[in-house]
């Protein structure tokens, strides 16, 4: 999965005002629109002092509300940090919105905002295992497909894997889930 990134600390050190992140939107949601089909744009914190909730829920979660909308299919958006401290904000509007979006770090990568613990358990197994069909997963984790299926559709409307048609060796079609990030925490 191809990629662009976008470095914060070019807007400044301290980003704190809501005005300040309608313009940062802006600019990520051209960079976006820039993409293809299953490209990402990772939005880099490194070299930020502050990080504040009124520019984080403007310049970041109503990109990731757009997305989990519909807008601009296939195309991804994570967030990278050096240090978490930075995202207890973002990742609170986050959550106040319903949303959810891969924090990569230093040691691996977390969820910001909020996914239900049956998503999480969900998405951990494909990170750790890169792909996975519904009956593959269904019975990696003792479910019925059809709630395989329902939680991959999930995971996909958040932006957190990505769903690719294919073939079914019997006929007819299926999709393959991939983790848009390795179980590394690389992008």
């Amino acid at each position: 999965m191809e990629r662009k990134t976008v470095y914060l600390n070019r807007f400044g050190r301290r980003l704190g005002t809501r005005e300040e992140g309608a313009r940062v939107r802006e600019i990520l949601w051209q960079v976006l629109e820039s993409l293809s089909p299953g490209e990402k744009l990772v939005v880099n914190l490194g070299g930020l002092e502050v990080l504040s909730g009124s520019f984080a829920d403007e310049a970041l979660a109503k990109v990731v509300e757009q997305l989990k909308n519909g807008e601009l299919p296939d195309r991804y958006l994570l967030v990278k940090a050096e240090e978490e401290e930075l995202l207890e904000d973002l990742s609170e509007r986050l959550a106040r919105r319903g949303l959810a979006l891969f924090a990569l770090l230093k040691d691996g990568w977390r969820i910001l905002g909020r996914l239900p613990a049956y998503l999480e358990e969900t998405l951990q197994w494909i990170v750790q295992h890169e792909e996975t069909t519904s009956p593959e997963l269904a019975q990696a984790l003792s479910i019925s497909v059809k709630n395989a299926s329902t939680r991959l559709a999930e995971l996909q409307k958040l932006r957190l894997i990505e769903l690719v048609r294919e073939s079914r060796p019997v006929g007819g079609i299926q999709y393959r889930a991939r983790a848009v990030i390795s179980s590394k925490g690389k992008d």
